[in-house]
C-alpha cells in the first residue's frame, strides 16, 4: 500500500484573523484528499476557528506564548517526527525556522506563504514595539527571502515582494484565497438569490487601524439623509474600537451605527447586508470580498494595496473607490445600486477562489519539494 503523502502546517493561533481561517480550509482539503497534515500552533488561548478543523487533522500545540519562544519546542517537533516540508502562515515564524535550520543544518523545505504586503507590514512594525521595530523587523528582512519559496495571495502582493527581494522571482507564486468550505456549503444548500436583504450596510474585520472603519463611518454619516432607515453594522473586535465608538459620536450617527463584536458565525451578516464595505489601508487578498460576493452580497472597497482590484469587477460585483478618498467612498454609497446585482455574475466573478482549484495548486506546489 502506498503511504500517504504527509505536510506540516504552522501558524501562531487558530483565533479569527483571515490567514488562520486559510490555513484551516486548506488543511481540511489536504486531508480530504488523502494526505495525512500535521497543524502545528503555539498555543490555543485564542481558538476562534478550532471548532472549523476536521478530526482527521492531527493538532499539534507547542504550548509557547510567542514565536521568539517556540525555537525548542519546533525543533524537537521536527527532529521527532522526521519532518521534510512545512508550509508557514507567518513571518516571525519563517524566520525562526531559516534560522534553526542554519543552526542545526536540518534538512527541511520551508514554503512560507506571504501574508500581507510585505512593504507595508515592515512599516507597521516599526510603528510598534521596541522589540518589533529593532528585533522582529530587521530579522525578517534579512532572513524572510531565504526560505525555499513564497507563496503570495495576490499578483500585487508578489510584486511588492519581488521589489524588495528580486532573487524570489523565480521562486514566488500567486496562489489565491479560497472561499471558506462553509460558505460553499451553504449556498448548495440554499437558494441565496430569495433571501431579503435587511437595511445596513456591513463592515468586517479587525478593529484596527489599517482597516480603516472610521473611513466607513464618516462616508456612512453623509448617506443618512438619503437613506434615513439604513444602518452600519461592524463586525469584529480590536485596539481601535473605542475610538471608532467616538468617531460616530463625533459624526453624528452613533444612534446609527452597530458595534457587533467578534463573530464565529458570521454568515447571517454577509447573507442580508446591503452591501459590504471594506475601507483598509492596505490588504494581502482580502478574504472579506470574496466570502461577501459568494454570499450574493455586492462590495465597496479602497482601490488599496493590494488584492482588492483583483477581486473586483466594477459593476459586476462591486465598485472600487480611489485609494483613501473617503470623498469617492461616500459618492458610491450614496448612488450604489444595492438592488441590481445579478446572483449568476457575482458567483461566476469568483470562480477562481472555489477550494478544490485553491488546493490543486498547493498540492502541485507542495509535490515538487517531496
Amino acid at each position: 500500500m502506498t503511504p500517504k503523502k504527509k505536510i506540516t502546517f504552522l501558524i501562531s493561533t487558530l483565533s479569527g484573523g483571515g490567514a488562520e481561517g486559510v490555513c484551516v480550509g486548506i488543511a481540511n482539503t489536504f486531508v480530504e484528499n488523502g494526505w495525512t497534515v500535521d497543524l502545528v500552533v503555539l498555543n490555543l488561548k485564542n481558538e476562534a476557528y478550532l471548532t472549523r478543523l476536521s478530526d482527521k487533522v492531527n493538532l499539534v500545540v507547542l504550548n509557547v506564548n510567542h514565536a521568539r519562544y517556540s525555537s525548542f519546542s519546533l525543533l524537537k517537533y521536527i527532529y521527532k517526527n522526521n519532518i521534510k516540508k512545512i508550509l508557514v502562515f507567518n513571518y516571525e515564524l519563517s524566520v525562526v525556522l531559516v534560522i534553526l535550520r542554519i543552526l542545526f543544518r536540518i534538512k527541511i523545505k520551508i514554503i512560507s506563504r506571504n501574508i500581507s504586503t510585505f512593504s507595508a507590514k515592515m512599516v507597521q512594525f516599526h510603528q510598534l514595539s521596541q522589540w518589533d521595530r529593532y528585533v522582529v523587523a530587521p530579522l525578517i528582512k534579512y532572513f524572510y527571502h531565504r526560505v525555499d519559496f513564497v507563496v503570495n495571495q495576490s499578483n500585487g502582493m508578489r510584486d511588492d515582494l519581488i521589489s524588495i527581494y528580486p532573487k524570489l522571482n523565480n521562486t514566488s507564486s500567486v496562489i489565491f484565497n479560497p472561499i471558506p468550505a462553509q460558505l460553499i456549503e451553504y449556498a448548495k444548500k440554499n437558494d441565496l438569490s430569495k433571501i431579503k436583504k435587511e437595511n445596513y450596510l456591513l463592515c468586517i474585520g479587525r478593529l484596527e487601524k489599517i482597516k480603516g472603519f472610521h473611513h466607513a463611518i464618516k462616508a456612512f454619516a453623509g448617506i443618512v439623509k438619503k437613506y434615513p432607515n439604513l444602518r452600519l453594522k461592524i463586525v469584529g473586535k480590536g485596539s481601535e474600537e473605542k475610538r471608532l465608538k467616538q468617531t460616530a459620536i463625533d459624526y453624528s450617527v452613533a444612534n446609527r451605527v452597530d458595534f457587533e463584536g467578534f463573530k464565529k458565525e458570521i454568515i447571517p451578516f454577509y447573507l442580508k447586508a446591503r452591501v459590504t464595505i471594506l475601507p483598509s489601508l492596505y490588504e494581502g487578498y482580502p478574504n472579506v470580498l470574496i466570502e461577501s460576493i459568494s454570499m450574493n452580497t455586492p462590495v465597496i472597497a479602497f482601490d488599496c494595496p493590494s488584492g482588492p482590484n483583483e477581486i473586483i469587477i466594477d459593476g459586476r460585483n462591486g465598485y472600487l473607490v480611489k485609494n483613501q478618498d473617503v470623498s469617492d467612498l461616500q459618492k458610491k454609497m450614496l448612488n450604489f445600486p444595492y438592488d441590481k446585482f445579478d446572483y449568476r455574475d457575482l458567483v461566476n466573478s469568483i470562480k477562481k477562489n472555489h477550494i478544490q482549484k485553491v488546493f490543486d495548486q498547493y498540492e502541485k506546489l507542495i509535490n515538487l519539494f517531496i
